[in-house]
């Protein structure tokens, strides 16, 4: 009965187009509208911060009532909370967005949202780099890998290391995704729960495809684990990679990862920390190589190289990674040694 009645006030919301418009409800048409536009696990993580965050402060107004005043005092009970600033500004943008869905579709006259602004931060805390992006070397992966005696297992963290792809793109994978012949794993599709349905395939993030070659110690494993799964008697290519014919939940995955990184006596990371350790990884490797080489350091070239591996634009690369680099302003000094 609830939602019937929420569906009469919608339809007579839009009928008539009152100039008194229930917050809520205006709300509920900007969602519906999105999950038609948008990537559905996109709307769907939008959705649920609206109805944990936005809502409850705002569900009892109608759109017209809500001041500048009324804007400042959600703003700083969602500060009270603790939450972080990327979080902050994400709720911004989710409410600023439906003051803007009401401007186009219901005559509201200014988005106050906007007017107002993003949520700033007060830069008092001082951050180490270690705290700004977290990772793992190679020696702590080494230690924390021979402690897995599960081939699945080990085969998966291996991959999450070495290849630096996001969770949902490693759960989404099949053997038919992997090019054995070119040391290939093709990426065309992630895998998401944050769905109104148990899960859902979709493109990519960022809806391109890319291809990642493989290292000689994740091929030599990926075959070994591929030879083990092959041996069931209904093994089918289309198969999941992780799970076989049902793909590898994010609560199983994380489950095993906390338990074997406290066997191993490592720090524990989050997966997609497990992305950044890789990127890490080759920094490391190429400032190596390149000192080796007495070759010039070329950071352009590098996150070149790094985006198309990594699914992410150079400006993303370089932002989130630049300031591992720690031979950078050796470049400078050189210039000015030579004044």
């Amino acid at each position: 009965k609830k939602e019937a009645l929420e569906e009469e006030a919608l339809f007579i919301m839009k009928r008539d187009n009152p100039i008194s418009k229930p917050f809520s409800l205006i709300a509920k048409a900007y969602f519906i509208e999105m999950y038609k536009k948008r990537k559905e696990s996109t709307v769907y993580c939008y959705e649920n911060a609206y109805n944990v965050n936005i809502k409850p402060y705002f569900e009892h107004f109608n759109i017209k009532d809500i001041n500048i005043s009324t804007i400042k005092n959600w703003r700083l009970e969602m500060e009270k909370k603790g939450l972080k600033l990327n979080y902050l500004n994400k709720l911004y943008v989710i409410l600023k967005s439906i003051f803007n869905y009401a401007i186009v579709n219901y005559g509201l006259g200014i988005n106050i949202v906007q007017q107002i602004g993003p949520f700033e931060s007060k830069n008092e805390e001082i951050k180490k780099d270690s705290e700004k992006i977290r990772y793992i070397t190679l020696e702590e992966f080494n230690k924390f890998i021979s402690v897995i005696d599960n081939s699945m297992y080990k085969t998966l963290f291996m991959f999450l290391y070495y290849t630096g792809m996001r969770k949902g793109e490693v759960q989404a994978l099949t053997w038919n995704d992997i090019d054995f012949n070119n040391s290939e794993i093709i990426v065309n599709k992630t895998l998401s729960t944050k769905t109104k349905e148990e899960f859902k395939i979709t493109s990519t993030k960022n809806n391109q495809n890319r291809k990642v070659k493989m290292n000689n110690l994740l091929y030599n494993q990926l075959v070994e684990y591929k030879n083990e799964v092959s041996k069931y008697s209904d093994f089918k290519e289309k198969w999941f990679v992780f799970g076989n014919t049902r793909f590898l939940p994010d609560t199983t995955i994380t489950r095993y990862k906390n338990y074997y990184f406290k066997l191993s006596g490592i720090k524990a990371i989050t997966i997609h920390e497990f992305r950044h350790s890789h990127v890490s990884l080759l920094i490391n490797e190429y400032i190596k190589n390149s000192k080796e080489k007495n070759v010039k350091i070329d950071t352009a070239k590098f996150f070149l190289i790094m985006s198309n591996r990594m699914g992410h634009t150079i400006n993303v690369m370089q932002t989130t990674y630049m300031h591992l680099f720690p031979t950078i302003q050796d470049e400078i000094i050189d210039i000015l040694n030579n004044l």
